[in-house]
Protein backbone atom coordinates (compact mmCIF):
# COMPACT_ATOMS: atom_id res chain seq x y z
CA UNK A 1 0.00 0.00 0.00
CA UNK A 2 1.27 3.56 -0.78
CA UNK A 3 0.25 6.13 1.93
CA UNK A 4 1.06 9.32 2.56
CA UNK A 5 1.55 10.80 6.13
CA UNK A 6 0.64 14.12 6.10
CA UNK A 7 2.98 15.77 8.93
CA UNK A 8 6.56 14.68 10.30
CA UNK A 9 6.39 14.86 13.74
CA UNK A 10 5.90 12.31 16.71
CA UNK A 11 3.43 10.27 15.13
CA UNK A 12 3.99 11.16 11.26
CA UNK A 13 7.41 9.47 11.62
CA UNK A 14 6.89 6.71 14.18
CA UNK A 15 4.21 5.52 11.70
CA UNK A 16 6.06 5.60 8.68
CA UNK A 17 8.66 3.88 10.65
CA UNK A 18 6.03 0.94 11.58
CA UNK A 19 4.02 0.59 8.18
CA UNK A 20 7.47 0.32 5.70
CA UNK A 21 8.42 -2.28 8.73
CA UNK A 22 5.08 -3.73 7.24
CA UNK A 23 5.66 -3.82 3.75
CA UNK A 24 4.28 -0.52 2.84
CA UNK A 25 5.76 2.37 1.04
CA UNK A 26 5.42 5.57 2.77
CA UNK A 27 5.45 9.35 1.71
CA UNK A 28 5.68 12.45 4.72
CA UNK A 29 4.87 15.60 3.51
CA UNK A 30 5.05 18.05 5.98
CA UNK A 31 5.86 22.57 5.80
CA UNK A 32 9.31 22.40 7.26
CA UNK A 33 10.35 18.70 7.73
CA UNK A 34 13.56 17.86 10.19
CA UNK A 35 15.38 15.92 7.97
CA UNK A 36 17.61 14.62 10.64
CA UNK A 37 15.16 13.07 12.90
CA UNK A 38 12.57 12.14 10.38
CA UNK A 39 15.86 9.43 9.18
CA UNK A 40 16.80 8.51 12.62
CA UNK A 41 12.76 7.71 13.25
CA UNK A 42 11.89 6.69 10.10
CA UNK A 43 14.96 5.47 8.45
CA UNK A 44 14.64 5.41 4.35
CA UNK A 45 11.49 7.29 3.91
CA UNK A 46 10.64 9.86 1.13
CA UNK A 47 10.52 13.36 2.59
CA UNK A 48 8.81 16.30 0.32
CA UNK A 49 7.92 19.65 1.76
CA UNK A 50 4.91 21.18 1.28
CA UNK A 51 2.06 23.26 2.95
CA UNK A 52 -1.47 20.86 3.77
CA UNK A 53 -3.63 23.84 2.48
CA UNK A 54 -1.59 23.38 -0.99
CA UNK A 55 -4.83 21.73 -2.27
CA UNK A 56 -2.50 21.27 -5.72
CA UNK A 57 0.64 20.07 -4.64
CA UNK A 58 -1.10 17.74 -2.44
CA UNK A 59 -3.20 16.44 -5.32
CA UNK A 60 0.22 16.43 -7.51
CA UNK A 61 2.04 14.14 -4.55
CA UNK A 62 -0.95 11.67 -4.52
CA UNK A 63 -1.36 11.44 -7.86
CA UNK A 64 2.42 11.46 -8.20
CA UNK A 65 2.69 8.70 -5.64
CA UNK A 66 -0.22 7.00 -6.51
CA UNK A 67 -1.73 7.13 -2.83
CA UNK A 68 -3.97 4.00 -1.36
CA UNK A 69 -4.26 5.92 2.30
CA UNK A 70 -3.38 9.04 4.17
CA UNK A 71 -2.17 9.91 7.30
CA UNK A 72 -3.13 13.62 8.87
CA UNK A 73 -1.15 13.97 11.73
CA UNK A 74 -0.37 17.79 10.78
CA UNK A 75 -1.38 20.67 12.62
CA UNK A 76 -0.75 23.01 15.60
CA UNK A 77 -1.57 21.69 19.23
CA UNK A 78 -1.12 22.20 22.96
CA UNK A 79 -0.31 25.36 24.25
CA UNK A 80 0.56 26.62 20.65
CA UNK A 81 -2.88 25.89 19.58
CA UNK A 82 -4.18 28.27 22.00
CA UNK A 83 -1.76 31.22 21.25
CA UNK A 84 -2.47 31.46 18.38
CA UNK A 85 -6.35 30.49 17.35
CA UNK A 86 -6.70 31.52 13.88
CA UNK A 87 -3.39 30.20 12.62
CA UNK A 88 -4.55 26.57 14.57
CA UNK A 89 -7.45 26.63 13.29
CA UNK A 90 -6.34 27.67 9.58
CA UNK A 91 -4.10 24.85 9.50
CA UNK A 92 -6.59 22.05 11.42
CA UNK A 93 -9.44 22.63 9.90
CA UNK A 94 -8.52 24.01 6.54
CA UNK A 95 -5.45 22.01 6.33
CA UNK A 96 -8.25 18.94 6.99
CA UNK A 97 -10.36 20.04 4.16
CA UNK A 98 -7.75 20.44 1.95
CA UNK A 99 -6.38 17.14 2.20
CA UNK A 100 -10.04 15.62 1.77
CA UNK A 101 -10.63 17.35 -0.34
CA UNK A 102 -6.89 16.54 -2.85
CA UNK A 103 -7.99 12.75 -1.69
CA UNK A 104 -10.80 12.65 -3.06
CA UNK A 105 -10.11 14.19 -6.30
CA UNK A 106 -7.21 11.84 -6.31
CA UNK A 107 -9.05 8.63 -5.71
CA UNK A 108 -7.49 8.01 -2.42
CA UNK A 109 -9.56 5.18 -0.69
CA UNK A 110 -8.33 5.26 3.10
CA UNK A 111 -8.01 8.56 5.35
CA UNK A 112 -6.90 8.32 8.45
CA UNK A 113 -6.99 11.42 10.54
CA UNK A 114 -4.65 11.93 13.99
CA UNK A 115 -7.82 13.04 16.26
CA UNK A 116 -7.91 13.52 20.38
CA UNK A 117 -9.02 12.19 24.11
CA UNK A 118 -9.89 15.81 24.14
CA UNK A 119 -13.14 15.53 22.05
CA UNK A 120 -14.57 14.04 24.53
CA UNK A 121 -17.09 16.52 27.23
CA UNK A 122 -14.94 15.66 30.43
CA UNK A 123 -17.43 17.95 32.15
CA UNK A 124 -20.27 15.13 31.96
CA UNK A 125 -17.71 13.54 34.39
CA UNK A 126 -17.21 10.09 33.07
CA UNK A 127 -17.81 7.27 36.07
CA UNK A 128 -16.69 4.57 33.77
CA UNK A 129 -14.15 4.18 30.69
CA UNK A 130 -14.84 6.41 27.65
CA UNK A 131 -16.06 4.53 24.75
CA UNK A 132 -16.31 6.31 21.13
CA UNK A 133 -19.83 6.76 21.81
CA UNK A 134 -19.37 9.42 24.50
CA UNK A 135 -21.03 12.93 24.20
CA UNK A 136 -18.27 15.14 22.11
CA UNK A 137 -17.10 18.88 23.70
CA UNK A 138 -14.17 20.50 23.09
CA UNK A 139 -13.77 23.85 25.28
CA UNK A 140 -10.50 25.19 23.39
CA UNK A 141 -9.16 25.83 20.24
CA UNK A 142 -7.17 22.21 19.81
CA UNK A 143 -9.85 20.31 20.61
CA UNK A 144 -12.65 22.59 19.19
CA UNK A 145 -10.69 21.60 15.93
CA UNK A 146 -10.85 17.87 16.21
CA UNK A 147 -13.81 17.60 17.07
CA UNK A 148 -14.89 19.97 13.93
CA UNK A 149 -12.40 18.18 11.77
CA UNK A 150 -13.94 14.53 12.55
CA UNK A 151 -17.54 16.31 11.58
CA UNK A 152 -16.16 18.10 8.16
CA UNK A 153 -14.10 14.28 7.18
CA UNK A 154 -16.98 12.72 7.58
CA UNK A 155 -18.75 14.69 5.17
CA UNK A 156 -15.89 14.18 2.51
CA UNK A 157 -16.05 10.17 3.21
CA UNK A 158 -19.83 10.29 2.51
CA UNK A 159 -19.06 12.74 -0.46
CA UNK A 160 -16.15 10.58 -1.99
CA UNK A 161 -16.53 7.61 -0.73
CA UNK A 162 -13.02 6.94 1.16
CA UNK A 163 -13.43 4.94 4.15
CA UNK A 164 -12.39 7.32 7.39
CA UNK A 165 -10.95 6.47 10.78
CA UNK A 166 -11.16 9.14 13.06
CA UNK A 167 -8.59 7.74 16.14
CA UNK A 168 -8.47 9.49 19.15
CA UNK A 169 -5.40 9.33 20.64
CA UNK A 170 -4.25 9.49 24.33
CA UNK A 171 -1.69 11.75 25.45
CA UNK A 172 1.08 10.91 23.02
CA UNK A 173 4.84 10.81 24.07
CA UNK A 174 8.17 9.43 22.37
CA UNK A 175 10.80 10.23 21.20
CA UNK A 176 9.82 13.85 19.25
CA UNK A 177 11.07 17.26 18.36
CA UNK A 178 7.53 18.59 19.46
CA UNK A 179 7.62 21.56 16.90
CA UNK A 180 4.00 21.73 16.60
CA UNK A 181 3.07 21.47 20.87
CA UNK A 182 2.08 18.86 23.34
CA UNK A 183 3.78 20.35 26.62
CA UNK A 184 2.57 17.02 27.95
CA UNK A 185 4.84 15.30 25.62
CA UNK A 186 7.60 17.72 25.81
CA UNK A 187 7.70 17.57 29.40
CA UNK A 188 7.85 13.37 29.63
CA UNK A 189 10.43 13.98 26.75
CA UNK A 190 12.48 16.47 28.83
CA UNK A 191 12.39 14.47 32.06
CA UNK A 192 13.77 11.11 30.83
CA UNK A 193 16.12 12.77 28.88
CA UNK A 194 17.45 14.84 31.63
CA UNK A 195 17.55 11.26 33.48
CA UNK A 196 19.44 9.96 30.83
CA UNK A 197 21.50 12.69 30.31
CA UNK A 198 22.42 12.29 34.69
CA UNK A 199 20.79 15.68 35.39
CA UNK A 200 18.13 16.17 37.39
CA UNK A 201 14.13 14.96 36.42
CA UNK A 202 11.33 17.05 38.00
CA UNK A 203 7.72 16.16 37.17
CA UNK A 204 5.36 19.22 37.35
CA UNK A 205 2.27 17.77 37.89
CA UNK A 206 0.23 20.35 36.83
CA UNK A 207 1.71 19.58 33.50
CA UNK A 208 2.15 15.65 33.36
CA UNK A 209 -1.10 15.37 35.99
CA UNK A 210 -2.83 12.05 35.98
CA UNK A 211 -3.94 11.13 32.88
CA UNK A 212 -3.72 8.03 30.48
CA UNK A 213 -0.29 8.33 28.34
CA UNK A 214 0.28 6.49 24.99
CA UNK A 215 3.73 5.47 23.86
CA UNK A 216 4.28 6.93 20.30
CA UNK A 217 5.16 3.02 18.48
CA UNK A 218 1.80 2.40 20.24
CA UNK A 219 0.27 4.97 18.37
CA UNK A 220 2.69 4.23 15.36
CA UNK A 221 0.98 0.70 15.27
CA UNK A 222 -2.76 1.86 15.56
CA UNK A 223 -2.52 4.28 12.78
CA UNK A 224 -1.31 1.44 10.65
CA UNK A 225 -3.90 -1.23 11.51
CA UNK A 226 -6.44 1.40 10.77
CA UNK A 227 -4.66 1.57 7.19
CA UNK A 228 -4.93 -2.19 6.49
CA UNK A 229 -7.83 -3.65 8.34
CA UNK A 230 -11.54 -3.05 7.34
CA UNK A 231 -13.64 -0.24 8.56
CA UNK A 232 -16.87 -1.17 10.51
CA UNK A 233 -16.49 1.88 12.58
CA UNK A 234 -15.52 5.35 11.95
CA UNK A 235 -14.29 6.21 15.34
CA UNK A 236 -11.60 4.15 17.36
CA UNK A 237 -9.24 5.21 20.65
CA UNK A 238 -6.04 4.51 20.75
CA UNK A 239 -4.18 4.39 24.09
CA UNK A 240 -3.16 1.78 26.91
CA UNK A 241 -6.94 1.78 28.89
CA UNK A 242 -4.42 2.60 32.45
CA UNK A 243 -4.51 5.92 33.98
CA UNK A 244 -1.12 7.09 35.06
CA UNK A 245 0.15 9.13 38.21
CA UNK A 246 2.87 11.04 38.42
CA UNK A 247 4.49 8.92 41.04
CA UNK A 248 4.12 6.28 38.92
CA UNK A 249 6.38 8.27 36.27
CA UNK A 250 8.80 8.72 38.75
CA UNK A 251 9.15 4.93 39.16
CA UNK A 252 9.27 4.22 35.69
CA UNK A 253 11.96 6.24 34.96
CA UNK A 254 13.84 5.78 37.98
CA UNK A 255 13.39 1.38 37.10
CA UNK A 256 14.99 2.42 33.40
CA UNK A 257 17.52 4.82 34.69
CA UNK A 258 18.90 3.08 37.96
CA UNK A 259 20.05 5.99 40.11
CA UNK A 260 18.26 8.77 38.35
CA UNK A 261 17.46 11.71 40.21
CA UNK A 262 13.68 12.20 39.33
CA UNK A 263 11.02 14.01 41.65
CA UNK A 264 7.89 15.74 41.59
CA UNK A 265 7.86 19.27 42.06
CA UNK A 266 4.48 21.58 42.92
CA UNK A 267 0.63 20.86 43.13
CA UNK A 268 -1.06 18.67 41.21
CA UNK A 269 -3.28 20.19 38.08
CA UNK A 270 -6.62 19.85 36.71
CA UNK A 271 -6.66 16.36 34.66
CA UNK A 272 -9.31 15.09 32.01
CA UNK A 273 -11.52 12.98 35.05
CA UNK A 274 -10.21 9.39 36.49
CA UNK A 275 -11.56 7.43 33.62
CA UNK A 276 -9.47 5.76 31.06
CA UNK A 277 -9.99 5.07 27.63
CA UNK A 278 -12.07 2.42 26.79
CA UNK A 279 -9.98 0.69 23.95
CA UNK A 280 -12.00 -2.37 23.55
CA UNK A 281 -13.24 -1.23 19.80
CA UNK A 282 -9.65 -0.82 18.66
CA UNK A 283 -9.01 -4.28 20.21
CA UNK A 284 -12.36 -6.27 18.58
CA UNK A 285 -12.43 -4.24 14.95
CA UNK A 286 -8.33 -3.52 14.11
CA UNK A 287 -6.80 -6.10 16.80
CA UNK A 288 -4.77 -3.38 17.90
CA UNK A 289 -3.38 -4.28 22.08
CA UNK A 290 -1.06 -1.69 22.80
CA UNK A 291 2.78 -3.16 23.45
CA UNK A 292 3.95 -0.95 25.85
CA UNK A 293 2.23 0.06 28.94
CA UNK A 294 4.32 2.67 31.19
CA UNK A 295 7.02 0.99 32.57
CA UNK A 296 8.09 -0.69 29.08
CA UNK A 297 7.22 2.38 27.09
CA UNK A 298 9.92 4.49 29.10
CA UNK A 299 12.10 2.03 29.03
CA UNK A 300 11.98 2.15 25.18
CA UNK A 301 12.22 5.72 25.08
CA UNK A 302 15.08 5.46 26.98
CA UNK A 303 16.90 3.24 24.86
CA UNK A 304 16.05 5.01 21.76
CA UNK A 305 17.49 8.46 23.51
CA UNK A 306 20.34 6.80 24.07
CA UNK A 307 21.09 5.62 20.32
CA UNK A 308 19.98 9.22 19.40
Amino acid sequence: MNILAIGAGLTGCHFASEAQGRGHQVVVYDMSPNEAYVRHVAGDVTVLRGDVRDIPALAGVMRDHAIDAVFLNAGLIGGKAEQRPFLTLDININGAINAAEAAGLSGVTRFVFASTFGVYDYDLEPVEPITEDFPMGGDNFYHASKTSCERILGAYSKRYGFDLACLRFARVYGLGHYAGGSGGGQAMHNAVAAAVEGKPARINPKILAKSEYVYAKDVAYGVTLACEKPLKSRAFNIGTGVMVTPEEMVGAIKEAVPGADVEIIGEAGLHHGDQPLDISRASSELGYEPRFQLFAGIADFVSELRRS
